[in-house]
This record gives structure tokens, C-alpha cells and sequence, in this order.
């Protein structure tokens, strides 16, 4: 096998991700440290080190104190989801700056303290795949606040 083949084999296999469409035009958007993770519900992760991360861009139905029955099936599958797609494939998680005013973020105040991230599942983001699987809408922040979050799960 020559030796270009070889190399352009390795490469493609190397677990590097480049950003997801979506973060490209972000000003702000970095790699968390820490890219292990364990799924707390539908649209939040809780990084190795602790941190805690929202994923923006969407909202998924609660799996810890739902509003309803139908709410908690939905949360849990929501859930099941992503731990699911999170274990077949690489991931990806980037810290972007959350929707709060100025000088909260990192606060109960802003987002009950938690950091703002999108993830990616072999390049696709993973917010874009549950909505597109029911199990999420969309949630689409402002710079420094969002509009009431869609809870259509128990209307």
C-alpha cells in the first residue's frame, strides 16, 4: 500500500471533529477540557470534572420533576436517546456563551448555574437529531436572554 494511502487512511480514521456547521459562525465557541461526560436528561450533560452544561438550541422534555405523565415517558426516552447516541459514536462538546445578562453567567441567576454547550455526535448536533426524532423542540436563545421555554409535551 503506498504510503500517501496509508496516511490518508489514518487520518480519516484520527478522532479529531471539527466544529458542527452550527458553531462556525459563533464568535465565541471553544472545546470543554473535559469532553467525557454522563447524561443527566434529555438536554443536559454533566462533564467528568462536574461542570454541568445545557445544550442550546433545543429543549427536551423533563425526565426529573415532569409536569405531566406523558412529559416523564417522553423525558426518559429523551434521555435514553442520547446516552444511546452518545455511546455509538465520537462526541463532541463546545462551550459557547449562555443567554444571560451581563455579569450572571456561571450564576444561579443565569441558566441555575449551569454552562451553555452544544454537543456533537459524528458532526451532527445532537439537539437538531432529537427534534427531528420527536423527543425535542427548538429553543433559540437571544444574546442575553430567552423566550419562555416550549413545554408542548403536557398541552
Amino acid at each position: 500500500m503506498p504510503l500517501i494511502s496509508l496516511l490518508a487512511g489514518l487520518l480519516a480514521a484520527s478522532t479529531f471533529v471539527s466544529p458542527a456547521p452550527a458553531l462556525q459562525g459563533l464568535e465565541i465557541a471553544s472545546a470543554f477540557e473535559t469532553q467525557s461526560f454522563t447524561v443527566i436528561d434529555g438536554d443536559t450533560i454533566r462533564l467528568d470534572d462536574g461542570t454541568r452544561v445545557r445544550l442550546n438550541g433545543f429543549n427536551a422534555p423533563e425526565s426529573h420533576k415532569p409536569q405531566c405523565d406523558r412529559e416523564a415517558i417522553l423525558g426518559n426516552r429523551a434521555k435514553e436517546r442520547l446516552e444511546e447516541l452518545s455511546a455509538t459514536g465520537r462526541t463532541q462538546v463546545m462551550q459557547v456563551p449562555c443567554a444571560c445578562k451581563p455579569g450572571t453567567e456561571g450564576t444561579d441567576k443565569c441558566n441555575y448555574g449551569r454552562s451553555c454547550g452544544i454537543l456533537t455526535l459524528n458532526g451532527r448536533d445532537a439537539g437538531k437529531i432529537l427534534i427531528s426524532e420527536g423527543l425535542a423542540v427548538p429553543f433559540i436563545c437571544g444574546k442575553d436572554r430567552c423566550p419562555r421555554t416550549p413545554r408542548p409535551w403536557c398541552n
